[in-house]
């Protein structure tokens, strides 16, 4: 490898922790904004949109932005709507819950992922593969167990558990559906998410809540969608092409662990030594998944049908 191809890769992951930490911290300008889950998502649609058009116009010229082919548009708009529906579950999750209790909860997304594309799209599932998602299962059991006193008590909390599973289940959703549209660039589709967003929550806009919103409202809502969704989203695809997957896995530690310190030193909320080890446990499912690791020592063996050629 030369020098310049080692530097590429350097900057590459600095790109890639630089957006997975911010992106940890999206849960706390959410909740510091003081606004209704609806006006936050959809202010967070109105300025990613406004700093990603802007972005893929200056890269790529405004006719990036249109897609010619109409036959992309169904599969455009059902991942739309799933990413902004994922990112209403989340952030009321973390109202319900806290940032740091509904991220881990949130990062079952790949198994989803991973059962999806073996029931629906015929992919395969490994026992490899379905020992490491028992694993993380597991996991979300022993980040659970120490609240249940507390969600027998409040409901919310039991709604917003509810509510995590949702989002990572959009999330995978939009993930797959995302797939079928691999010709549209990343930043131009993240844009027509973002507009299809705004089109979406426009008319459940929150306007006296905007009227006694403090000082720093509008200060949080810019700062999520242009830093959380604009220069994230760029951070990120930008590096995903230039590193290989067990950078991107092991980068994707720092997501959970930005949102946990954020909840620490900003709300004083922590994690139990039991939820904490649930945490480690999906985190390292995901990572086993992710990099084809074999669950037990031996061969891997398919247990569902691999799609046919």
């Amino acid at each position: 490898m030369t020098v310049e191809s080692k530097s590429g890769l350097g900057r590459a992951a600095i790109m890639l922790s630089a957006g997975m930490a911010i992106s940890g911290t999206a849960g706390l300008f959410s909740i510091e904004s003081g606004q209704p889950t609806l006006n936050v998502i959809l202010f967070r649609c109105v300025f990613g949109a406004i700093a990603l058009v802007g972005w893929s116009a200056l890269r790529e010229g405004w006719k990036s932005l249109f897609i010619a082919d109409k036959a992309l548009w169904p599969l455009v708009i059902v991942s739309g709507i799933c990413l902004v529906l994922n990112w209403v579950a989340l952030f009321q999750a973390f109202k319900l819950t806290s940032i740091g209790f509904a991220t881990i909860i949130y990062h079952l997304q790949p198994f989803w992922i991973t059962l999806a594309g073996a029931l629906l799209l015929k992919e395969g599932l490994s026992r490899d593969k379905l020992g490491w998602i028992c694993v993380a299962f597991l996991g979300l059991v022993l980040t659970i167990l120490p609240k249940l006193g507390v969600m027998r008590a409040d409901h919310d909390w039991l709604v917003g558990v509810g509510l995590a599973l949702v989002a990572s289940l959009f999330y995978a959703a939009t993930t797959l559906t995302t797939r079928a549209v691999k010709s549209v660039k990343p930043s131009v589709l993240s844009a027509i998410h973002c507009l299809i967003g705004v089109v979406v929550f426009a008319p459940f806009v929150d306007l006296a809540a905007l009227q006694t919103g403090g000082n720093g409202m509008w200060g949080w809502l810019v700062g999520l969608g242009v830093i959380h969704t604009g220069i994230v989203y760029i951070l990120l695809y930008s590096s995903y092409p230039k590193l290989p997957i067990t950078v991107i896995a092991a980068g994707s530690f720092l997501n959970p662990v930005a949102a946990l310190l954020s909840d620490f030193f900003v709300f004083g909320r922590s994690i139990t030594t039991m939820q904490g080890a649930g945490l480690v446990l999906i985190l390292l499912a995901g990572l086993a998944v992710n990099l084809g690791w074999p669950f037990l020592l031996g061969s891997t063996r398919r247990i569902a049908p691999a799609r046919e050629s």
